[in-house]
């Protein structure tokens, strides 16, 4: 009786160390995906931060900050006018 009771006890812990390394092995396959996941969404995040940052104009008109290359540009004798939309831009006009 004594030797089944050490077999049953073995397969037992045996079978406990197989899960956990299992368990482990799937923890660590999530974990390499999760991390490539992270690397790729900051991949993205610094290519829109770049344009995030980029340079900055002030409408004439209201004084709101806009991106230069959203900006409304008006050239008149050699002077350039920055307005953040046409809105702006037919405001100053009639204001003029």
């Amino acid at each position: 009786m004594g030797f089944i009771v050490k077999c049953v006890l073995i397969l037992l812990v045996f079978s406990f160390i197989v899960y956990v390394m299992k368990a482990i092995t799937r923890l660590s396959a999530h974990l390499r995906a999760t991390v490539k996941d992270v690397k790729h969404i900051r991949s993205q995040g610094g290519s829109r931060q770049a344009r995030v940052s980029a340079d900055m104009v002030r409408c004439i008109s209201c004084g709101a900050f806009v991106s230069a290359s959203d900006a409304v540009t008006l050239s008149s004798r050699n002077r350039a006018q920055v307005f953040c939309s046409h809105e702006c831009l037919n405001a100053h006009a009639k204001s003029a």
